[in-house]
């Protein structure tokens, strides 16, 4: 399969990280590099946003080779896209990006084909392909829309007000707009039994024993790596914190005098080696950490993370086994392993540890005798997040479900029991 397009992350010498699509040649290209560095970039937006507009648009970009549409030239004729093109377009934004580039291949090497069986195109018919969530493929179809905008708009402003195709332009820019705002899918908001949810205390359980570092179970054969690794899940499950504020975490962020971290936000750092860097999506906080977490970590800088004579060119806490700062693939290798070798625990990502944090919370709430509204603002607090923000009710979910469970059961317990006839 040929790649066509490649997003591709550039480090800049102040530390800042900048997405680029390239062709296959590996070269950039020039519209969505002025569309990212104006729209995005001079508004200080993440480098992880723009490196998710740019595979909206390498998206669109196929779609556009797929279809032999140029852009270019139909601007020049007053046209952009047509009804039928924006309903192909949306299809094409719910497939997997492994799909897409499949399809697009697939479909420009049969171009060159004079006949395509009826077999081969029943075959093809028969097939249905998964679908991405509706939530992303409708972030794809806002930045490609806000990109055929741009494009629309810098073609009207080299126009002038009295050129034959100004107002054609205009006028189909706005139906193209309006076309794909209609056309956004969204996520479906009631299908929420399916949603990620917790661990609960019997998955719980079984976690700890697996990841104990002298357990027969323990999936991993290094002593760094068994060390390491029930480090990490002990940090996920006892701060909540994101697999991108762990990674971020350096040595000298942790306050072993007071028992404290500091949870920072250092996007573009300049001493942080990874071309993909972990960030911090919340707020700047100091979590507590407990006697036993504490002595944990303290272990491990020094009887493991020491050994590794490249961890001493860096500041962050976890290492990958050559003592370079553990990546996003790296971390995300770790719970891939703990879920092949152990399918009898659920499904296990790094963010499943944020929700069971989360509900282990609501526990230690309603124990505490929390009303509401405090406990609102002690998750929030702990999150990162501000106090207006609605994203503590996410995480509440479970422990709702837990209590309509028990209340149902409950009422059906006090119902009359049936009535035995053989009595």
């Amino acid at each position: 399969m040929t790649e066509r397009y490649t997003v591709r992350n550039v480090v800049f010498e102040s530390g800042e990280r900048f997405a680029l699509l390239v062709d296959h040649t590996g070269v950039p290209l020039f519209d969505t590099t002025v569309f990212t560095m104006t729209e995005f970039r001079a508004r200080n937006r993440a480098s992880a946003t723009i490196e998710q507009v740019l595979r909206a648009l390498k998206v669109f970009l196929l779609f556009c080779k797929q279809h032999k549409i140029d852009l270019t030239q139909r601007m020049l004729e007053g046209r952009l896209l047509e009804l039928g093109e924006l309903d192909a377009l949306v299809q094409l934004c719910r497939l997997p990006m492994a799909d897409i580039e499949s399809q697009v291949d697939a479909d420009l090497t049969r171009a060159g084909r004079a006949v395509v069986s009826l077999e081969s195109y029943r075959a093809r018919a028969k097939e249905a392909p998964p679908e991405v969530a509706g939530d992303s493929a409708g972030v794809r179809v806002r930045y490609i829309r806000q990109f055929i905008g741009w494009l629309a708009d810098r073609r009207l402003l080299s126009l002038s007000a009295q050129h034959a195709n100004r107002a054609a332009l205009l006028g189909v820019k706005e139906i193209v707009v309006s076309g794909l705002t209609a056309r956004i899918p969204t996520g479906k908001g009631r299908n929420k039994a399916s949603s990620r949810v917790a661990l609960d205390e019997a998955a719980q359980e079984r976690l700890w024993q697996i990841i104990d570092v002298n357990s027969s179970e323990n999936p991993w054969k290094s002593g760094h790596g068994r060390v390491r690794n029930e480090l990490i899940v002990r940090w996920l499950m006892g701060l909540g914190v994101r697999r991108g504020e762990l990674l971020g975490v350096k040595v000298d962020d942790v306050n072993f005098r007071a028992n404290e971290v500091f949870i920072a936000r250092r996007a573009d750092d300049p001493v942080d080696p990874r071309t993909y860097q972990p960030n911090t999506k919340t707020a700047d906080r100091i979590l507590p950490i407990s006697d036993d977490l504490a002595t944990r970590t303290r272990q491990y800088i020094i009887e493991e993370r020491r050994r590794h004579r490249n961890s001493r060119k860096h500041p962050f806490l976890f290492v990958a086994n050559g003592g370079a700062p553990l990546s996003l693939r790296g971390f995300d290798d770790i719970f891939s392993v703990l879920s092949e070798k152990h399918p009898d625990l659920p499904n296990v990502f790094p963010h499943l540890f944020r929700h069971t944090y989360n509900f282990n919370f609501s526990k230690v709430a309603d124990e505490a005798g929390m009303d509401e509204e405090t406990e609102k603002k002690t998750r929030s607090q702990l999150m990162g997040w501000s106090e207006t923000s609605g994203s503590a009710e996410t995480y509440t979910r479970r422990e709702v479900e837990r209590k309509a469970r028990d209340a149902s059961l409950q009422l059906q317990n006090k119902m009359v029991k049936p009535r035995d006839d053989n009595q």
